[in-house]
Order: structure tokens, then C-alpha cells, then sequence
């Protein structure tokens, strides 16, 4: 199959970037309505699968693998970004350099993946503030665009805490503690556990049988080598990119 054939075949359909950036928003008015109705069971859960869908939309932004325009694709990168209250052009900065010096001592992203489990748990928290000054450094042309993110990010937070002050309600409080609990906890699912488990463990195996069926956020840690060797595929075609092209070398991503 010609490279052309292969980067068209694994394109996002016009329906299928519908429902990648659709996913997000939707479970966004999910919590929402979740959460107003004081369904807090099933909205915190919901919370979960907000920050996790927009982390997904986030990364394939990164690498414009949403078939997107780019002046589209920049404002999907900071909308994504905000939705687990993060600057999305300040991530892409370190992800970038993490795809292109891979756990050396110049990755500060992939870091974690080189640490000990019980460094990751105490010092993990603090690791995205790491980040945020890290791609200020690497960086610099960005920073405008960061800094206005950020500026967006405090905002909102400011108008969860108003929201509260104003009415008791806890909707933008609680998505806020679901947010930065994820947030504090990404180096352990976004970093080391794809850096130290290959494919051929049991788990791994487990997911990639489940990405098949539906989630993205499941094929991003089973197919996390693939999508090293083949940024461009989207994270929900990363299956197929496993199936149909060249495996790549694991142990240029593992630890």
C-alpha cells in the first residue's frame, strides 16, 4: 500500500471528526445537567470522562490529526485545554519535545517515566507546574498565547468560586476538584504507565481488544509505541494504524 493510501485510510471521515469533536461537549452538558440535578453518583464519574475525552481532543490536536484547518485546530487546542484548565499550547510545547528527545534528560514531559512509582506519587502533583514553566523556556514565541490561556483558566475558576458565592451551587467546584485530581494524577496515566507496559502484557492486550470497540482514551495506552511511530493517526484510529502498518520498535518508548 502506498503511503498516500495509507495516510488517506486512516483519516478521520467527515462523521467520525463530528463525534471526536462532539465528545467532549457533549459529556460537558452531561455533567452539567448530572450535577444540577444533584446527581452527584453518576455526574462525578461524567467529570471523569469530561477531562479524559478532552485530553484525547487535546493530543490529537497537538498533532493536527483531526483533519482540521489550522486557525480551526488552534482554537480546539485551547478549548480542549481548557476543559481539564490547562493552557493546550503550553502541553503541546513539552508533548512535542517529549515525541522528539523521548525520555532523555532534555524530555521534562516524559520525565515521570524514568522516575521510581513512589517518586511519581509524591512528586507527580507538582509536576504539571514543572511543565508550564518548562514550556515557557522551550518556547517562547508561544508565550502570549500561553499566558492568555492561562489568564482564560483563572477566569474560570474565578467564575466557579462566584458561581458558588452566588447561588451554593457546587457544579464548576466539584468539576474543579475532578479536574485538578486528574491533573495530579496524569504522570502516573499519561506517563509512566504507557512508558512501562509493552504490548505483550496481559493488560495491554486486554485494552487493545477494548479500543477496537469504542474508547480513544483506552487505544492511548494500548497503542502508546504506535502512536510515537505514527503521530499524525488519530487517537481513535490508532487500532487500525497497529493492524495495517509496519510495527514499530517498542523499545525506543519504554523504560
Amino acid at each position: 500500500m502506498k503511503s498516500t493510501a495509507i495516510s488517506a485510510h486512516l483519516q478521520l471521515t467527515p462523521g467520525q471528526r463530528y463525534v471526536e469533536l462532539a465528545r467532549p461537549w457533549t459529556l460537558v452538558a452531561l455533567y452539567s445537567g448530572l450535577a444540577v440535578a444533584g446527581w452527584w453518583w453518576l455526574a462525578v464519574p461524567v467529570a471523569v470522562a469530561v477531562c479524559l475525552a478532552a485530553f484525547v481532543q487535546m493530543h490529537d490536536a497537538m498533532h493536527n490529526a483531526l483533519g482540521l484547518s489550522k486557525p480551526v485546530n488552534e482554537r480546539i487546542l485551547t478549548l480542549s485545554g481548557l476543559l481539564i484548565l490547562k493552557s493546550g499550547h503550553a502541553l503541546q510545547v513539552t508533548h512535542l519535545r517529549h515525541h522528539g528527545r523521548c525520555l532523555t534528560e532534555d524530555d521534562p514531559e516524559g520525565a515521570p517515566a524514568t522516575w521510581k512509582f513512589s517518586r511519581v506519587l509524591w512528586q507527580g502533583p507538582w509536576h504539571i507546574l514543572m511543565l508550564r514553566r518548562e514550556s515557557l523556556r522551550i518556547a517562547p514565541n508561544t508565550r502570549r498565547i500561553q499566558l492568555l490561556e492561562t489568564a482564560f483558566t483563572v477566569l474560570l475558576l474565578a467564575a466557579f468560586v462566584g458561581l458558588y458565592l452566588l447561588t451554593g451551587s457546587l457544579v464548576g467546584l466539584v468539576y474543579w476538584g475532578v479536574a485538578f485530581l486528574m491533573s495530579a494524577t496524569m504522570p502516573i496515566w499519561a506517563s509512566y504507565i504507557p512508558h512501562h507496559v509493552a504490548s505483550r502484557y496481559p493488560a495491554a492486550r486486554v485494552a487493545a481488544a477494548m479500543a477496537q470497540i469504542w474508547t480513544p482514551v483506552v487505544s492511548s495506552f494500548a497503542f502508546h509505541h504506535v502512536h510515537h511511530h505514527y503521530p499524525r493517526v488519530p487517537t481513535a484510529l490508532l487500532h487500525r494504524a497497529a493492524a495495517e502498518l509496519p510495527p514499530p520498535p517498542e523499545e525506543l518508548h519504554h523504560h
